[in-house]
């Protein structure tokens, strides 16, 4: 099924998108067990926003748009990694324009297949993989154009046995929702634009989302899976940084011993692991405070 809507206000900025974009799925999805998969980059702003709203867990799914080369932006197909496995979706009604299609597809798809690990790599450090497997998923970006970065993740969702597939967006242009409505089980948006010329048509605001930024939305969002909001967000940096390297249940259960070092104001913390789930923390006078010092019994 795909539910749209006709010509709103354009949005504010991706934050403003998505919290359209999670009212309009609310009938749609249940909370339990839900799972946000964004499509970096600028998917993952939008998408943090609807996981916070739907009290859902956030992560993402690892798409690499193939372009033309003398135009990037009109996609001749993606790719797109689920633990390990990836898959290709050709967008043949460009293809067809493009001459010697076969080897500039190749070209281009081997420089970006070297991206998508890269991203990987940087997004999803210190969590554990990725498993969709009898999940009910929503997909979101922040704009949809000709949607085959979308397909290529419907594609690797199917592949790798999710239950239901749901895509949404703030916008989808031109017959995208129609081609990307097509693959998945609902697709959800609060704006169909067949007349607007590009994605950041829809927006007053629509800047180049970094890394960094990527970055600290996983973050954030893997700090409200841990704990509280606060309990997480008022960490130092290095702490943070630290635990993003750990299995989310190690994690958790060291948040109270950083905790405990924020509040004495003194001392740092000293880890001891057997790298393995015993690991253990304390507050200790022989760490300088806001650094960890790992010791392996």
């Amino acid at each position: 099924m795909v539910r749209t809507q006709e010509e709103p206000e354009r949005y504010v900025d991706r934050a403003d998108a998505g919290r359209l974009l999670a009212t309009a799925l609310m009938p749609v999805v249940e909370a339990d067990g839900l799972l946000i998969l964004a499509l970096p980059r600028g998917g993952v702003p939008v998408a943090a926003v609807v996981a916070e709203a739907l009290s859902a867990r956030l992560d993402v799914v690892m798409v690499r748009k193939v372009g033309v080369p003398s135009f990037p932006e009109l996609a001749m197909g993606a790719l797109a990694s689920i633990g390990g496995a990836v898959e290709t979706v050709r967008n043949p009604r460009v293809l067809e324009q493009v001459r010697d299609a076969d080897a500039v597809f190749a070209a281009v798809a081997k420089r970006e297949f070297a991206e998508l690990q890269r991203r990987e790599a940087l997004y999803r450090e210190g969590m554990e993989p990725l498993v969709v497997a009898g999940k009910t998923v929503v997909i979101v970006d922040d704009g949809v154009a000709t949607g085959a970065t979308m397909l290529a993740a419907v594609a690797a969702l199917r592949k790798a046995g999710v239950k239901r597939i749901v895509a949404a967006a703030p916008v989808f242009l031109s017959s995208a929702s129609v081609t990307v409505g097509s693959a998945v089980d609902e697709l959800v948006s609060p704006w169909a634009a067949p007349n607007l010329p590009a994605v950041g048509s829809a927006y007053r605001a629509f800047e180049q989302v970094s890394d960094e930024e990527v970055r600290r939305l996983l973050r954030d969002a893997r700090g409200r899976s841990l704990g509280t909001m606060t309990d997480y967000s008022e960490l130092p940096d290095s702490y943070r940084a630290y635990l993003a390297g750990l299995d989310d249940s190690t994690a958790a259960a060291l948040i109270p011993v950083f905790k405990q070092s924020i509040a004495g104001g003194e001392h740092g913390v000293l880890v001891t692991t057997n790298l393995g789930p015993d690991t253990q923390a304390e507050v200790s006078p022989e760490v300088p405070f806001g650094e960890i010092r790992e010791t392996v019994r």
